[in-house]
């Protein structure tokens, strides 16, 4: 079951501490150690991973509060999201597709 959950403030991010986190996905699943994996877009840590970038830009340039991007948004998501997936050894599937 995916669930959201909105937030007027989110923590520093844990990989370098600043107050630079955007948004924050936990995956499904667990590691393999059994620990939640917890997708942040931080714009300080992510500047350098393309899809990362291109959502960071995205909000920075007014696009979450523009309804006329919300498609761009959708796909910058999906991208980001996919992007963080691949870091943990996870690859998107599409429904019905077979790898």
């Amino acid at each position: 079951m995916s669930q959201i959950v909105r937030s007027k403030e989110l923590p520093g991010c844990s990989r370098c501490g600043q107050e630079t986190v955007l948004t924050t996905a936990a995956m499904p699943k667990k590691d393999a150690f059994g620990q939640r994996i917890v997708l942040e877009l931080c714009k300080a840590c992510d500047a350098d991973k393309p899809a990362a970038a291109a959502l960071v830009d995205y909000f920075a340039t007014g696009g979450g509060h523009d309804p006329a991007r919300s498609q761009e948004g959708a796909r910058l998501l999906m991208e980001w999201t996919k992007e963080g997936m691949a870091a943990h050894g996870w690859h998107w599937v599409e429904t019905g597709a077979r790898p």
